[in-house]
């Protein structure tokens, strides 16, 4: 099934690894890719720190809502701004107000504290704990956190915490052995380098096998050594944040995403990173889980298909949402065209000639906007035949469009300008 599923969508490599009743299924497709072919997680990482962030929370190191300015010397901003008051429970569950994506000056320099250091009040872009905007820059803080509280650095904190005492065979993304990533276009693969700024390794940068996210998976739902993760530090990762995001997952947790199924409420996690694709989910209460990690931009669309045949076979992973109905009307599309901000990326909105909106940010990334009603869009990559996400247009108070949700990111609609261009992940 994978291997047919791979062919169909134009992924070169792919790992499946399905827990189930006990028992672990793998398998893989592509040239040269074994079980222990690691490939890069993209996002996925964000699961990892954010379960030795939860480790230290266990243990009394860090506290959910003292604000970070406490433990981080190097954090700056006014002491009356949102970024003092931002706590570790506003990063984990992105609501922390902070942009997307901080870009680094130099994208070689690994240093978390020069990171955290060059951040001040400008990447707020709401105040901590009134949106769920999704951001990469609130992880980065999370990794200075753990090494602040370890006295290690936070691959060093990742490898004495998780992967040595779980047997997980993590790594990073300068592996010689990772799986070529590639883009896929109208079923032609173009071999890819992961672009990742060094900064940004405790929000993108792991890479491992399908089998690790399995196991790391099933010590989130309370089926590994007691010892690593206790039951109540389990419970705390998938304890839901306010508010809720939009189009992006059910719920989300203190580091992982919540989905509800037919029969319950999933967690996991789902990432791409320049050609590769990686997603995990898992059942709290009964400790199945399924991961999948692939070597294409196509990658999406398999998991998507992936799903529908599991869910045949009895492995119900999740429920598609639906968007608001339309009503048989189709939505003018001119109000909610112009340019919206999140830090250094700049989104232009424009309507293309089929009546849909077509969204670009001047890094390669464009996918088209099919409007519902209210303000609400489905999400479709150009190359893909079906949408990935849901996202929504956002009104102020005089009925006028301020802002929009897109892939769980939150940006603020400002007067059209020369576009900019977007460094970085």
């Amino acid at each position: 099934m994978l291997r047919a599923l791979a062919a169909v969508h134009g992924v070169p490599g792919a790992q499946l690894a399905v827990h189930r009743d006990g028992a672990t299924l793998h398998a893989t497709a592509g040239a040269g890719v074994h079980e222990d072919t690691p490939f890069a997680f993209g996002a996925v990482t964000k699961t990892v720190t954010a379960t030795v962030a939860m480790q230290l929370v266990g243990d009394g190191d860090l506290l959910l809502d003292l604000p970070v300015a406490g433990y981080l010397p190097d954090l700056t901003g006014s002491p009356m701004g949102g970024l003092r008051r931002i706590t570790l429970r506003h990063l984990l569950g992105h609501v922390s107000g902070l942009v997307a994506d901080h870009e680094p000056l130099d994208p070689r320099d690994e240093s978390l504290r020069r990171y955290v250091e060059a951040i001040g009040d400008a990447e707020c872009l709401a105040v901590p704990g009134s949106v769920f905007s999704y951001s990469s820059t609130g992880y980065v803080l999370v990794g200075r956190l753990i090494e602040m509280a370890t006295g290690l650095s936070w691959w060093e904190a990742v490898r004495a915490f998780l992967a040595e005492p779980l047997g997980l065979g993590l790594t990073r993304l300068d592996d010689p052995r990772l799986a070529v990533p590639h883009l896929v276009c109208s079923g032609r693969a173009t071999p890819a380098r992961p672009q990742l700024a060094a900064s940004l390794a405790p929000a993108a940068g792991l890479a491992g096998t399908a089998a690790d996210l399995i196991a790391l998976a099933r010590s989130q739902a309370g089926a590994g050594p007691a010892e690593v993760l206790e039951p109540e530090v389990c419970e705390l990762l998938r304890e839901p944040v306010e508010p809720v995001p939009f189009g992006l997952a059910s719920a989300w947790g203190l580091g992982c995403a919540l989905y509800d199924g037919p029969r319950g409420r999933l967690a996991g996690h789902d990432g791409t990173l320049a050609g590769s694709t990686c997603s995990v989910r898992y059942d709290p209460l009964t400790g199945d889980a399924i991961a999948l990690t692939t070597n294409g931009s196509s990658g999406t669309a398999l998991w998507a298909d992936l799903l529908t045949e599991l869910a045949g076979q009895g492995f119900a992973v999740r429920e598609d949402e639906q968007p608001p109905p339309c009503d048989g009307l189709t939505p003018d599309p001119t109000p909610y065209t112009g340019d919206y901000v999140n830090g250094a990326t700049r989104f232009r909105v424009r309507e293309v000639h089929t009546g849909d909106l077509l969204v670009e940010d001047g890094t390669g990334f464009a996918v088209t906007l099919l409007l519902h009603a209210d303000g609400v869009f489905t999400v479709r990559h150009l190359d893909a035949e079906r949408g990935t996400n849901y996202g929504r247009f956002l009104r102020d108070a005089r009925g006028q469009v301020e802002s929009v949700q897109i892939s769980g990111r939150l940006a603020r609609r400002v007067a059209t300008a020369p576009h900019r261009m977007s460094v970085g992940a």
